[in-house]
């Protein structure tokens, strides 16, 4: 017994190095997480950020609570709408917080692909390189420098949260329950989470081994949960999908998805194809995978394909961003490869120079993928100035001495892109006050009194 006891003692010693080494994926990820929010360091607030803050501003925490309770609540994505309230009492208009809140969230999404990943392809390699491509994608650029995008950051990490409930190996109803609940605050953040069930069920389908009628049982909870949700909120929205000139206009028909799903995988790759030639490749793709009976491969190919549906019809309102929640499929199938390429490099060499090998290589995609990022960050100087303009309007406008109540700002100027409605919102948040007015004018009526500590802004 002493012997082996000694033994046990040195196998445990010897791989002690090893598991110090193994850390170095994690400390690759979060360096280029750091280093792409040093990217957009001087992030400020966008035109959401202002009407949200300025509605924010008129309702109590009471109210945003009721409306979280509430199984349809009639304010607009009021789980995002929550950051907006408490960080506005906490802080005011230092964007930074914001900006930290936002990217903190990220780093958990990115935290819950890997396990996610790991669980999936049980590699912790192709897990680490998938983790890597969602931590620091150009195609997310909007989310790390707008916080208007909170939405999608939060409905993607309570849809990681149920996924990761929903997958595990001994899902009994309350792990059920709480996945729902996860969909439920996924889908007040945002309405993209809205396919999540049907990920799921194409998950126990494909993947879970000896399905019994109990398990597919689980699918009515979440899937009459997010029907009952969906169906409410596009019958409240639908003065928004009325007409081809409004923004949230649906068209359902073949060429719609096929110039929707163009249009994403352009955005993604940077290119410029046709959506017809996007749409032959996937389904040659997932004719392969069926061929060769590869189901998590196929897995992913339905979730980016599910998870896209939402707004794959909305042929106004297309943004680069919305690869947010679909990405998971992109890092799955890379994390796939990964897996034999990992697998590949240590059967071909000793254990220790597989290794080394290994994390070199990582440690290099890391490298390049920042760099990638930094280089299309120098193509968004006009987002910049953008930011720098409605900063240093906001900051002139802290400057003014506090109206008197119930007074009416002109304005015969005014930053780009807003409007009166836009400047409204400003003004007001900038004051911390609901009682103004605010008018856009040609020309200032004689009566205004004059400000020369803001040119363009005359208080009446």
């Amino acid at each position: 017994m002493l012997k082996t006891f000694a033994s046990d003692k040195k196998a445990a010693f010897v791989l002690r190095p090893w598991n110090v080494v193994q850390i170095i994926p994690s400390l690759c990820v979060g360096v280029l997480l750091l280093s792409t929010f040093h990217l957009y360091n001087g992030a400020y607030f966008w035109l959401d950020d202002f009407n949200n803050l300025y509605w924010m501003q008129r309702v109590s925490f009471a109210q945003m609570l009721g409306q979280i309770v509430n199984p349809i609540p009639a304010f607009f994505r009021p789980v995002g709408m929550m950051c907006y309230w408490v960080l506005l009492r906490l802080f005011g208009l230092n964007s930074a917080p914001y900006h930290w809140l936002a990217w903190s969230f990220h780093t958990a999404n990115t935290a819950l692909v890997y396990f996610l990943l790991r669980q999936f392809t049980k590699s912790r390699a192709g897990a680490a390189v998938g983790a890597m491509l969602f931590a620091s994608q150009v195609v997310f650029a909007d989310l790390y420098w707008n916080f208007g995008t909170i939405f999608e950051l939060l409905a993607a990490f309570f849809s990681f949260v149920g996924t990761l409930l929903w997958t595990s190996d001994h899902r009994g109803w309350w792990r059920v329950i709480f996945a729902s609940l996860a969909l439920l605050l996924a889908m007040k953040a945002k309405e993209i989470a809205i396919m999540m069930p049907f990920v799921w069920a194409s998950y126990d389908l494909l993947l879970r081994e000896n399905l019994k009628p109990r398990i597919a049982a689980h699918w009515l909870l979440p899937v009459v949960l997010a029907l009952w949700y969906g169906v409410s909120k596009a019958l409240a929205s639908s003065t928004l999908m009325s007409g081809p000139n409004q923004p949230y206009f649906v068209r359902i028909d073949p060429s719609a998805l096929i110039a929707g799903f163009g249009t994403y995988f352009n955005m993604l790759f940077r290119a410029n194809v046709s959506g017809l030639i996007w749409c032959v490749g996937v389904a040659v793709l997932l004719l392969l995978c069926l061929v060769l009976r590869n189901r998590l491969a196929l897995f992913f190919q339905l979730y980016i394909f599910i998870t896209f549906l939402p707004v794959i019809f909305m042929i106004n309102h297309r943004f680069a961003f919305y690869w947010y929640l679909p990405f998971l499929g992109v890092c799955g199938l890379m994390a796939m490869l990964s897996k034999n390429v990992a697998k590949m490099i240590k059967t071909r060499n000793p254990l220790w120079l597989g290794k080394t090998a290994a994390y070199l290589v990582f440690a290099l995609l890391c490298w390049a993928t920042f760099l990638v990022h930094k280089r299309a960050t120098t193509e968004r100087s006009a987002i910049r100035d953008l930011g720098s303009e409605y900063r240093a309007f906001i900051t002139g406008l802290e400057t003014l001495a506090p109206p008197p109540r119930g007074e009416t700002i002109f304005f015969d100027s005014h930053p780009s892109y807003f409007d009166e409605k836009m400047l409204l919102s400003a003004t007001s948040v900038a004051f911390h006050r609901t009682d103004l007015k605010v008018k856009l004018v040609s020309a200032f009526p004689s009566e205004c009194a004059v400000s020369s500590s803001l040119s363009g802004l005359e208080p009446h």
